[in-house]
């Protein structure tokens, strides 16, 4: 039935096969498809056509699994506790009923919800500025050792460099807590310094 409705779909689309063909005149000569030329055959509505892929798509809908599910067990549902008081005709318009009633004030809301709590894009290195890290290893005489980062709880380590302004100080011990002033994701690289201060003196 699905096939259907899209094949009916096509057909008011004027999605045929082989449309893109070229034409033959009469004569012999070859003329250009429609698409080639810019020009539409007059019977064409965009409109008209743009309302029939709307409604298409809407009955589409109604075929997904989650809709289906729900219109199921609301039709079975309504006719089991109406049989009592219900029979024939009357019962299954009622069922049908139940079954609609489900998916609009059940299923829908349950998938808009699902949708407005999808999970957010996972974060880059590029993400990783102006967070914490910890030094893994102390830092060497030039300034340069381990970072650790953790973005969405997964840990990446870089190769660390303190700011060129912090190097005339004390050396960063492992565990120390850092600060990331920038990235270079494609060296896994980053410069980190020891206050927010110094971060803000950069930008």
């Amino acid at each position: 039935m699905v096939l259907a409705f899209c094949g009916i779909g096509f057909h008011h689309l004027g999605i045929r096969p082989g449309a893109g063909h070229t034409l033959r005149a009469p004569g012999g000569r070859v003329r250009p498809p429609v698409h080639q030329t810019g020009h539409q055959s007059p019977g064409h509505n965009t409109p008209a056509n743009q309302a029939v892929s709307d409604l298409i798509s809407g009955l589409l809908t109604w075929f997904s699994p989650a809709y289906l599910s729900g219109a199921i067990i609301g039709f079975g549902a309504t006719g089991t506790l109406l049989a009592p008081i219900l029979h024939g005709w009357l019962q299954l318009g009622a069922a049908l009923v139940g079954a609609y009633a489900i998916c609009i004030f059940c299923i829908r809301p349950l998938l808009t919800g699902v949708q407005k709590w999808a999970s957010l894009p996972a974060k880059t290195l590029n993400d990783a500025v102006l967070e914490n890290g910890t030094a893994v290893t102390d830092f060497d005489s030039k300034g340069y050792g381990l970072v650790r980062l953790n973005l969405d709880g997964q840990v990446v380590q870089l190769l660390g460099q303190l700011a060129p302004e912090e190097q005339s100080g004390a050396r960063v011990r492992s565990g120390e807590t850092l600060f990331v002033r920038s990235v270079d994701p494609a060296k896994q690289r980053c410069v980190v310094c020891r206050t927010n201060g110094s971060i803000l003196a950069k930008y």
